[in-house]
């Protein structure tokens, strides 16, 4: 995955992802927080009624990520602020953000651009939006509300 020629004149870092979990990559040594989107907390428990068990709400965002981003991305850095760096990042299946709200696996930003990619996720009921999950309060709240925009 590399920059495009064509950047609007924007930081762009491309190369190989070093580290990452559910809602950040490390690429040439930068922690970049992808902007647009909400991954649950290590500490956010979901429950599967299914299987009757308790899981860490971020292992599957982080399972996603590690196949999304296994042959690189490019991300344009958006904005920088509190000493955090914010960007959108594209992986060889298009935008990562987007596939990983499309995923269920992330939560669409209030103003961010995956808000009609989240409610696909919530109408599918795929990832964590499935029929069966017992997820944290603000999930739970999320997933009505965009159920009662359809």
């Amino acid at each position: 995955m590399r920059c495009p020629e064509d950047a609007d004149g924007g930081a762009c870092v491309w190369g190989r992802v070093e580290g990452f979990d559910g809602g950040a990559v490390q690429v040439r040594g930068l922690h970049i927080v992808l902007a647009g989107l909400t991954v649950p907390g290590r500490k956010d428990l979901c429950a599967s009624r299914a299987a009757k068990e308790e899981f860490d709400c971020a292992r599957p965002t982080r399972k996603r990520m590690a196949e999304l981003v296994s042959k690189g991305v490019a991300c344009d850095v958006v904005d920088v602020g509190s000493g955090q760096l914010w960007g959108r990042c594209r992986v060889a299946d298009g935008d990562l953000g987007r596939l990983l709200v499309q995923a269920g696996v992330a939560r669409a930003a209030k103003d961010g651009p995956y808000g009609d990619s989240q409610k696909q996720a919530v109408a599918a009921k795929r990832g964590l939006w499935a029929a069966d999950m017992v997820l944290p309060r603000d999930w739970e709240t999320a997933r009505r509300k965009a159920e009662d925009e359809d």
